[in-house]
């Protein structure tokens, strides 16, 4: 069985977590010093965001309801 088949499978070796290459905190994590006008404006596009998927949500929605409600009838 290849590691293909055994990780579909679920089964995992032992040591499938152990990093063959462990890499220093500092090329891992590198911090970002951000000013507030920046982080507002990063927020105000995660919120436009937001908004067009719960738009989308909304629109999916009513195609299941109207494909479950009208389409079945027929």
């Amino acid at each position: 069985m290849n590691n293909k088949d055994l990780f579909e499978s679920g089964c995992f070796s032992p040591d499938w977590t152990t990093d063959t290459e462990p890499s220093p905190i500092s090329a891992v994590y590198t911090r970002q010093n951000k000013d507030l006008q920046t982080l507002l404006k990063e927020l105000d596009g995660i919120k436009d965001r937001i908004q067009e998927i719960q738009a989308k949500q909304w629109q999916l929605a009513k195609l299941i309801h109207f494909h479950e409600n009208e389409l079945v009838k027929e």
